[in-house]
């Protein structure tokens, strides 16, 4: 039997200059959004403040970006379609300093190779505009005609000439959804731009002009940015500005993370990092964070170039980066905005001198939406009007996988003193309710002295170790030898405390002084709980003391079923509204929600 004859290889070839215009269009434009991307920065680039998106077919029939900025004169207007055609950048150092979106003198070229495209532009200097026709990457009509400064770019048939890419494309309504997120960061980032969309030749919104704040409300909307909370530092360099979630707003989804470099979105995963760790506990497990923020940093300290669609941003320090994001958002929810307060009315409403306690919850909330493209035809206004209710233009842009949760609380103190008594109350030996002005607040009260006695022994392990209260009759407790092994490695967290433990013997140890918020004759199941979790932590390579302080406080707590007297009760109170994150307990669990008298109201059919 002859052996198999190998195959010759194939001769080395230089592709042409169709095909490899081709695959270089498939790295920056990757769908319809990508266009709408690369021409909104372009427009930017051209000190553009008025911007207007049309679109047909999800962009895959027409995408036309309309700007009023500077403008091509002719001669640029047909370089600007040759490959790395620019006008930002002439040299190796001028990359290392850009500031503008575009450098590389790609987009268009990349753009006109995989559809039909037409441009228009005109400078404030020329009597007539230019207009460029394109197809397939080649320069198929040059005409003048009288126009208004700005450019247009008209955008037709993308990918008609790769099947393949086409193909993939997702439906009209989500190929438009990308498209309207990506115009969602650029008018967060540039509210000094007004941006019109239009959709199958409807006016889906138009963003005035608006400082940051009230842009802010328009694209996100009021109810989220009321809870959230300013940030505006400098470290290390750079300038971090923007807005947090309170710890009692949080999402479920990883979207609603918004960071913008220089006024240019990207994407970081150091930053994501060092915000959700500064977050911590403080929000339910699993759950992220809303931030908008906005980072100026020199441009030699980063490189924008590390991907064809510049999205992925890479730091030279990122470790001071990471504490810079770190200190800025852990130093912001500090503040005394995030004091949280829980106000309890008066009995007598008609009291002048005490002041009104509210406690606004919003839990679980899933937010209606309307169909893309079909928002503003049910709004009752005219497509014509030039703007829209402003909840429906943020109701617009939220995606449909959106689940928010929110606990928001304040708290002010009564001016006179009020009989408590009748004011809170125990129910079934469970949960605290008070009645407040806008119906009822109720606190789990396991988990509210979870909070309080997780944030004590985390402040222990710090600095202030907790009083110990001494027992009458010392408790002797026996562990097996690997728990014996572990109690002593841990021991001095644990005497931080506010145990005061003696070894007696090889694995017998007697407990003479406890914390004084231990129940006596809980001693070996606290400790026996903590070993168990420091095997977890020891196995998992987490925080040990976290781990610890979460055990401890969970196994100490008032338990479900305690009886509580009114003192005792409102002392609970007291002392939650006193932690930092009063929210959730360490766990991620919900320390408070509230029932409103208009949800009482709705029950007995009153309305």
């Amino acid at each position: 039997m002859s052996a198999k004859s190998k195959p010759d290889m194939p001769t080395i070839k230089i592709l042409s200059e169709n095909v490899a215009n081709k695959i270089a269009a498939g790295e920056v434009v990757e769908r319809p959004a990508s266009v709408v991307k690369e021409l909104i920065e372009n427009s930017i680039d051209a000190g553009s403040d008025e911007i207007v998106i049309t679109v047909k077919s999800g962009g895959k029939g027409l995408i036309q970006v309309i700007d009023n900025g500077s403008g091509m004169n002719s001669d640029d207007a047909v370089l600007c379609f040759e490959r790395h055609a620019t006008s930002k950048i002439s040299s190796w150092e001028d990359l290392q300093r850009v500031k503008s979106f575009g450098f590389r003198g790609e987009a268009l070229a990349s753009i006109s190779s995989v559809s039909d495209v037409e441009m228009k532009t005109k400078t404030k200097s020329e009597e007539v505009g230019t207009i460029v026709r394109m197809h397939a990457g080649n320069i198929s009509e040059v005409t003048k005609e009288a126009s208004l400064q700005g450019t247009t770019i008209t955008v037709k048939n993308l990918f008609y000439n790769v099947p393949a890419r086409r193909n993939f494309l997702k439906t009209n309504n989500t190929e438009f959804r990308h498209i309207t997120s990506v115009i969602k960061k650029f008018a967060m980032a540039y509210p000094g731009v007004e941006f019109t969309l239009i959709h199958e030749d409807e006016k889906i919104f138009q963003l005035r002009k608006a400082n940051l704040p009230a842009r802010l409300e328009k694209v996100i909307g009021k109810d989220t940015m009321s809870y959230t909370l300013p940030l505006d530092v400098e470290q290390f360099g750079t300038h971090v500005k923007g807005y947090l979630s309170k710890p009692s707003f949080s999402y479920k989804t990883k979207g609603e993370q918004y960071l913008f470099l220089n006024g240019r979105p990207i994407v970081n995963r150091t930053v994501n990092f060092a915000v959700f760790s500064a977050y911590g506990h403080s929000i339910p497990k699993g759950d992220k964070p809303f931030f908008v923020l906005f980072l100026e940093s020199n441009p030699e300290d980063f490189d924008v170039n590390v991907h064809p669609t510049k999205a992925e941003v890479k730091f030279k320090d990122e470790q001071l980066l990471y504490r810079t994001m770190f200190h800025a958002v852990r130093d912001s929810m500090s503040t005394d905005s995030m004091i949280p307060s829980l106000t309890r009315s008066s009995s007598n409403e008609n009291d002048s001198e005490q002041s009104n306690l509210s406690l606004e919850l919003h839990t679980q909330k899933e937010n209606l939406r309307m169909p893309l493209g079909s928002g503003m035809q049910n709004s009752g206004q005219s497509s014509d009007s030039g703007s829209q209710n402003e909840d429906d233009v943020a109701r617009f842009f939220e995606s449909p996988e959106e689940e928010k949760k929110a606990i928001q609380t304040q708290l002010t103190q009564p001016k006179q003193t009020v009989n408590l008594s009748s004011l809170v109350w125990q129910l079934h030996n469970r949960y605290i309710i008070s009645q407040i002005k806008s119906g009822l607040a109720i606190i789990d009260q396991h988990v509210a002295h979870e909070r309080i006695l997780y944030e004590r022994a985390l402040d222990a392990f710090e600095k202030n170790p907790i009083f110990s209260q001494q027992l009458l009759f010392p408790q002797t407790l026996e562990f097996s030898a690997e728990d014996f092994s572990i109690l002593e490695e841990f021991l001095p967290l644990v005497e931080k405390l506010g145990f005061v433990i003696k070894k007696f013997g090889k694995r017998t140890v007697v407990v003479e002084a406890v914390p004084a918020d231990v129940r006596l004759g809980n001693e070996q199941k606290i400790l026996t709980e903590m070993i168990n979790e420091y095997k977890i932590n020891s196995y998992n390579d987490l925080d040990p003391r976290d781990n610890l302080a979460k055990s401890f406080s969970c196994k100490s707590a008032i338990k479900s079923g305690d009886p509580l007297t009114v003192e005792e009760m409102n002392s609970l109170i007291d002392q939650l509204f006193a932690c930092k994150f009063p929210y959730v307990c360490p766990h991620g669990r919900p320390i408070i929600i509230q029932l409103s008298l208009e949800e009482l109201d709705k029950r007995f059919m009153r309305i």
